[in-house]
């Protein structure tokens, strides 16, 4: 009943697998690497040392043999820690615990001592800071930053501000990498420039405005509890990555073979919150501004050691409605004839007719006429205008995402894994705050990404597809 249970599992999974047909190539990283040097205490190389490495989190293992200059590389590892350990004949058996992060390869060298093969010999050397094979300058943020850091939004790309040559631009929040500014829409300062954002090795970068998809009109595309960790190269970097001035190439997270989870709630209400002191000082009150996150994440095994599982989901609710304040255009009936008088030179008492419009219309008055009824409309129209976009206007924001993830692993070369993420965005009100009555629509955006991967360990066979 088991083995059949497992077969209906297996099945089920290369069922969605084959499910996406429509497929273009990407040119990311979503996995590590691990290379480094074995040699004896004299600093000999040691050839044809075998080297296997094994995920703490899944178990699966991955060999290796060093070549005749004592080096060894095991590409394609799935981000997440490792031990190591490495054996030869008539030496001590040498042990290593390394983490592997995505887009990076780390080095990890052995010194072997002398003696039965049944001894070990743990390493606790740490990884070097430096990478003198790697030419790009790049830092990773990792799940235990994510974890740790408070973070208002749960925005991930928000931590990208904590490494080097980044920094906030404009006056919408977004992040320059590498001197490329992200603040306008116009001109040099186009969006994010030329950044390129990945997700699992799946291209996640607006065409229009170089910047992650759904830019800062979303609190997010992707839940903070899916993002396992994500690289920041301010370059040069590898031309696998793409074109771009600045790369961000995030990973989801995994299942293990254990189950793990959480659950969360965080709630902000405006009883909670102060008035800014500019309000305050001018006596208006403190706005109305609710905001709601929760959600959850699950994680573990399917089949232990070959098939994993990981399903998050986030959802942001908030209620801010648009304040429009200028005491200047506010009209009311004591100030209504004075208004009139300064703006549209009608005398005191002049008497206009109902609004028929949301706008004035264009027209050939070029003068005041407080005898033509035309211009009176006109009139008319503006101080409807006027008092329609002055004071609070609705706006609400509801925003979910559901992120899975399946990793398969056949055997010891061969591994593939499927995320697919969906995010609907829906505002009400919109996010412009434009004082015109075209712009309090309905924002809605919604973003479906699924990326298909296989990675062989042996062999020129790699494919990393967007389904």
């Amino acid at each position: 009943m088991l083995a059949e249970a497992n077969r209906l599992a297996v099945c089920s999974v290369w069922l969605v697998l084959a499910s996406c047909v429509a497929m273009t190539a990407q040119n990311s990283v979503a996995t590590g690497a691990l290379r480094g040097q074995v040699a004896d205490a004299s600093g000999a190389v040691a050839p044809r040392a075998s080297v296997l490495v094994r995920s703490l989190a899944t178990g699966i293992e991955r060999s290796a043999t060093t070549n005749a200059a004592g080096i060894y590389r095991i590409p394609a590892l799935v981000p997440g820690s490792y031990s190591v350990r490495v054996s030869l004949s008539g030496f001590r058996e040498a042990q290593a615990l390394v983490q592997v992060q995505v887009g990076r390869a780390v080095t990890q060298d052995f010194k072997l001592q002398v003696g039965a093969t049944s001894d070990t010999v743990q390493v606790t050397d740490t990884a070097a800071l430096l990478r003198p094979g790697e030419s790009s300058v790049s830092t990773v943020i990792n799940r235990s930053l994510i974890d740790r850091l408070p973070m208002n939004g749960r925005k991930y790309t928000n931590l990208a501000v904590l490494t080097p040559n980044t920094s906030y631009d404009g006056d919408t929040g977004l992040v320059s990498i590498a001197g490329q500014q992200g603040g306008e829409d116009t001109g040099y300062a186009n969006a994010n420039g030329f950044n390129n954002f990945t997700v699992d090795g799946i291209n996640s970068t607006s065409n229009y405005f170089d910047d992650i998809v759904g830019r800062y009109r979303i609190p997010y595309l992707y839940g903070e509890n899916a993002i396992q960790e994500f690289q920041i190269s301010a370059g040069p970097y590898s031309a696998m990555y793409g074109g771009g001035s600045g790369f961000v190439n995030a990973i989801t997270r995994s299942g293990s073979n254990s189950f793990h989870g959480n659950v969360f709630y965080y709630n902000r209400p405006s009883a909670t919150q102060a008035n800014d002191a500019i309000s305050k000082a001018n006596g208006y009150p403190k706005p109305l501004d609710n905001l709601q996150q929760f959600g959850g994440s699950i994680g573990g095994p399917i089949i232990k050691k070959r098939l994993w599982f990981f399903a998050d989901y986030e959802q942001q609710l908030r209620n801010d409605p648009i304040q429009v304040i200028n005491s200047a255009l506010q009209t009311t009936p004591a100030n209504l004839s004075q208004f009139l008088s300064d703006n549209f030179g009608l005398p005191p008492g002049t008497v206009l007719p109902p609004p028929n419009g949301p706008l004035p219309v264009p027209n050939t008055n070029t003068a005041p006429d407080p005898t033509d009824p035309v211009y009176l409309q006109q009139v008319s129209n503006v101080i409807n205008a006027l008092n329609s976009n002055l004071g609070s206007a609705p706006r609400k924001r509801n925003d979910w995402v559901i992120t899975s993830r399946f990793d398969y692993q056949p055997n010891s070369r061969d591994s593939f894994f499927l995320s697919v993420n969906y995010n609907n965005f829906n505002s009400p009100g919109g996010v412009i705050t434009d004082p015109t009555v075209g712009n309090y629509g309905i924002q809605t955006l919604a973003t479906p990404k699924c990326a298909l991967s296989s990675l062989a360990s042996a062999g020129p066979m790699r494919f990393h597809q967007a389904c």
